[in-house]
């Protein structure tokens, strides 16, 4: 491997890290609302960092961030199940956020980035949650749009703000 390659294989580890421990502050958070699966999403920042952030990184390095989180994730807090649907989830998340940064080539392509791709996160986790449980889990759809809605537009604002002002780290980062 080159030095180009190594730093970026660093740096992805760090944004997985990141990724994880947003993730474990996360999941100390009480739930907001009853619902199962209504969480703020902090974990996906990183992964929307990555893809959004330009220069040379692509899609597989977010794809590469999710899964190292998602392993590390199951395997801290003892859920292997929750590796069928964090994939579920985040792998039509991401591919719902590169076609969005795909058809809207503005920096503010992040922020329905973040609505679409927390929308298609939780239509993921329902899919697999069918095939676990039963077509019921569908009556969570409606509320978990609203969430997807509320949380995507969150993330996808704090991601915007951070590549607008491109201060000096990610200024660095993108071009690793």
């Amino acid at each position: 491997m080159n030095r180009i390659n190594i730093r970026k294989l660093v740096m992805s580890a760090l944004l997985a890290t990141i990724s994880l421990t947003l993730f474990l502050l996360e999941s100390m958070i009480p739930p907001v609302v009853p619902i199962p699966g209504v969480k703020i999403g902090l974990a996906y920042l990183p992964v929307m960092l990555v893809m959004f952030m330009g220069g040379k990184w692509k899609i597989y390095d977010a794809v590469l961030v999710l899964f190292v989180r998602v392993i590390l994730s199951a395997l801290i807090s003892g859920n292997l199940v929750s590796v069928y649907f964090s994939v579920s989830g985040g792998l039509l998340s991401v591919l719902v956020m590169s076609l969005t940064k795909l058809t809207i080539k503005h920096k503010w392509a992040v922020i329905p980035a973040g609505v679409f791709s927390a929308t298609a996160h939780n239509i993921g986790q329902l899919a697999a949650a069918m095939t676990l449980y039963s077509v019921t889990v569908w009556a969570y759809l409606p509320y978990l749009l609203i969430s997807a809605v509320l949380t995507g537009l969150f993330s996808g604002f704090v991601i915007y703000q951070l590549i607008k002002k491109e201060i000096r780290v990610i200024k660095n980062l993108k071009n690793i």
